[in-house]
């Protein structure tokens, strides 16, 4: 297919055309998702069922992490207004203010973070530690069934 893009730059352009659309039809999906992820408690692990457009863009379908990890879990409505800079890594898209999904290395001394917010009005904020992440957050469709659900398990 490069070799054919190589050799007539129309195809190239086509294959340039189709993937904008892909990423743009995406973010789009993503922007309009009631629901992006769901929070599950399953044994002793938390596990967060990433849906639609969240689980395209970020390569996983799902987040899990022991109960004992936990430090805190607090709403973060308009999350996007307090979060900081953040570096990608492989599986991360993000475009400052409007939506973020994947992976990044954090910043300043905040560590590593998991994020899946399209609008950010909806989101949780888990902090983590002795585990992979620092910080997921993930918008969910009602934060406070979710604290709820999490604080029956002394979260």
């Amino acid at each position: 297919m490069l070799a054919a893009a190589a050799s007539n730059p129309v195809i190239g352009y086509v294959i340039i055309a189709v993937l904008i659309a892909f990423w743009v039809g995406t973010i789009a999906w993503g922007r309009t998702a009631r629901i992006v992820s769901e929070v599950k408690v399953d044994g002793n692990m938390v596990v967060i069922a990433l849906s639609g457009p969240a689980k395209v863009l970020s390569l996983r379908g799902k987040v899990t992490f022991p109960l004992d990890c936990v430090v805190s879990v607090r709403s973060t409505p308009h999350v996007f207004s307090k979060d900081g800079t953040f570096s990608r890594r492989l599986g991360s898209i993000t475009i400052p203010t409007f939506f973020r999904v994947g992976s990044f290395r954090g910043y300043r001394d905040q560590g590593p973070a998991f994020w899946a917010c399209f609008r950010g009005e909806s989101a949780l904020t888990f902090e983590l530690e002795n585990f992979r992440y620092r910080y997921v957050v993930m918008d969910v469709a009602d934060p406070e069934a979710a604290l709820g659900l999490l604080s029956k398990y002394g979260i």
